[in-house]
């Protein structure tokens, strides 16, 4: 399988580098071969389908920059500065605004990679019609290319608004590029590919059988209702709040192709959907969640919640990622030195949310008394490293919320461990290598929780029918959190949730809001969550409680050697720095810029025009 997939890379490689050449040819050259060799057998169609999950990989879940990158644009995580790597501060800086520049140096390869993957899908539905394998066999290879086509859309769609839109294979570099397509028109198509791709697709029992089960990296006919119904959500977001989202007031979106007038019409989709892949398909919650990021046990990788999750392990033919090393705090476990250790890590103000939303414990030490420093939901301690931790030949190391002294040696030190850390995705074979943890896409809990916010969003108040469905749906998740103890014994919390909770449909939704965070954190969700919910939202939910956190008196004992570092604000964003509490400000950062090579090399696109159709996005939405 593997040789196929080589041999397939290197053909397509060729082919496109023969049509980079064309334009500065006066003739085409003529060749004889045709792709069909790579196309002409059931194994070189499945080695094929391969290279485009590959590729699809690369486009910042492996390499962690969806995670490291975006994730603190989300407001929900902090990026470490690091010498190391260039321009650190501008990489910073951006995140700040809830954004990315232009000129951002990892934005560019991912934008990249997503059209590299579109590529090849379209390419390979182009190759299928010459394929002489049976057209039953063609159709299920087909469904998949139009299911990564459609993911690979959606993301960039929710990062750029308005993409270039391509459904055919250039034949040339000329034809590679366009102008941006109206983002609903983006929209339309994601639906569209999916719609036919869930028609298509393998049932899960053929897909275990033929491409090797979870663990492989493939998907089933049902992962595409699932992830339709995260696209049929996050339209009805957008379009339940127009006025303050990443387009301009004379833009009028329409989305009546795909059956969608109204933001209700939307979130009955996403309800169906998901219902569907929880009532009929064939996806399980794990029993205890614990499991879900043990890494231990063979079963591990054969979990059947998993809906779509990318292999990382070394014997994957798609392997390679940055991500665990960049998150783990130096030596953990005894593990080696890392020295771009802790580079993303969860924000102080998010650790306080979670501690605060299920009855956390407030410090009784001399330099905690003011904070939470612990959260008796066990996904907590499954998800984050934070207090103490045994690091390099079996020392106890100390990091943010401790009593005592913080472990620090200077002020780059104390700015490592001033946090808390992920470390979902550590196993034990993990030793500054790649390690064997998976990256999770899409699970059913998601599901679960796409299900309870859809009712919310139809619902009137917490109390009525499409209420009580919603919060029945995110109790079936609390259960499985609470069983999640190391002993297995049931924990007090998270507990049940009642109507009486809520005040207002509004409370319920940021309840679901919140409660995505805490089930997924680190799983690449935060930021497209934060942005899809519009300006006025993320300054009101993250911007103002932010600052007024930020404001609060600094946990003691922040001191090395005599030297001062007057407090988290100063240490890490500098002393006079705030989120803006403008929504028209924020609502700057709702989309990404367009990647600055892009808007050289496109000759549709104009650098000096603020138009979302030929150049840079909107000067009203567009920070720099």
């Amino acid at each position: 399988m593997k040789i196929a997939f080589k041999i397939t890379v290197s053909l397509l490689a060729g082919a496109i580098l023969l049509s980079s050449c064309t334009k500065f040819l006066d003739e085409k050259v003529s060749t004889s071969y045709d792709g069909s060799m790579s196309v002409s057998t059931k194994a070189s169609l499945e080695a094929n389908m391969l290279g485009c999950y590959s590729q699809f990989s690369q486009s910042g879940f492996l390499s962690g920059t969806f995670c490291e990158w975006l994730l603190p644009a989300s407001g929900l995580a902090h990026w470490n500065n690091t010498s190391a790597l260039a321009n650190p501060l501008e990489r910073w800086s951006c995140c700040l605004k809830f954004t990315r520049f232009a000129q951002h140096p990892e934005a560019y390869d991912s934008f990249t990679s997503f059209y590299r993957t579109i590529y090849r899908c379209n390419s390979l539905m182009y190759s299928l019609e010459s394929s002489p394998v049976d057209e039953a066999y063609k159709k299920e290879i087909e469904g998949e290319a139009l299911f990564l086509r459609a993911m690979s859309y959606f993301y960039l769609v929710r990062l750029y608004g308005d993409v270039t839109l391509r459904t055919e294979a250039p034949m040339t570099t000329d034809e590679a590029y366009g102008p941006r397509n109206n983002f609903w028109e983006v929209y339309c198509q994601i639906v569209k590919d999916l719609d036919k791709a869930a028609g298509q697709m393998r049932d899960y029992n053929r897909m275990v059988s033929i491409s090797g089960g979870n663990s492989s990296g493939r998907v089933c006919n049902y992962g595409a209702v699932a992830c339709r119904s995260l696209v049929y959500l996050t339209i009805g977001t957008l379009l339940a709040h127009p006025d303050d989202n990443f387009w301009l007031t004379d833009r009028t979106p329409d989305f009546s192709e795909i059956g969608i007038n109204t933001p209700s019409d939307a979130f009955t989709k996403a309800l169906t959907d998901a219902d569907d892949v929880i009532l009929n398909g064939p996806f399980e919650l794990c029993p205890s969640y614990r499991q879900l990021f043990r890494w231990t046990e063979p079963e591990d990788w054969q979990l059947k919640e998993r809906i779509w999750a990318i292999p990382r392990s070394p014997e994957s033919s798609i392997s390679g990622s940055g991500l665990t090393m960049w998150a783990l705090p130096n030596h953990y476990m005894g593990t080696a030195d890392v020295p771009n250790f802790g580079r993303c890590h969860p924000d102080r103000w998010f650790f306080q949310k979670w501690c605060g939303r299920y009855h956390g414990t407030k410090g009784t030490g001399t330099n905690n008394s003011n904070i939470y420093v612990s959260c008796p939901d066990p996904r907590m301690d499954i998800n984050l490293i934070h207090t103490s931790y045994i690091g390099n030949n079996n020392a106890t190391m100390t990091c943010y919320p401790a009593d005592n002294r913080i472990y620090n040696k200077g002020a780059t030190i104390l700015k490592n461990y001033g946090f808390p850390f992920y470390k979902k995705y550590y196993d034990p074979t993990f030793d500054n290598s790649v390690g064997n943890a998976d990256f999770y896409v899409m699970r059913l809990a998601e599901v679960y929780l796409i299900a309870a916010e859809a009712c919310a969003n139809l619902s009137s108040s917490p109390s009525d029918s499409y209420g009580e469905r919603a919060i029945g749906y995110v109790n079936v998740i609390l259960e499985r959190a609470r069983k999640s103890t190391p002993s297995g014994a049931p924990a007090a919390e998270p507990a049940d949730w009642t109507a009486g909770d809520f005040s207002t449909r509004e409370d319920l939704i940021n309840g679901i809001f919140w409660e995505r965070c805490f089930e997924m954190p680190f799983e690449h969700h935060e930021y497209f969550d934060t942005h899809r919910m519009g300006a006025r939202w993320l300054t009101e939910n993250i911007a103002k409680p932010k600052n007024i956190f930020l404001a609060e008196p600094e946990q003691g004992d922040f001191t090395d050697a005599g030297a001062s570092y007057d407090g988290y604000r100063t240490l890490y964003y500098g002393r006079d720095f705030s989120y803006d509490e403008d929504w028209t400000l924020v609502r700057k950062g709702l989309i990404s810029a367009y990647p600055q090579n892009e808007l050289v090399y496109n000759p549709y696109l104009d650098i000096n025009t603020h138009d979302p159709l030929k150049g840079q996005n909107p000067e009203e939405v567009f920070w720099r």
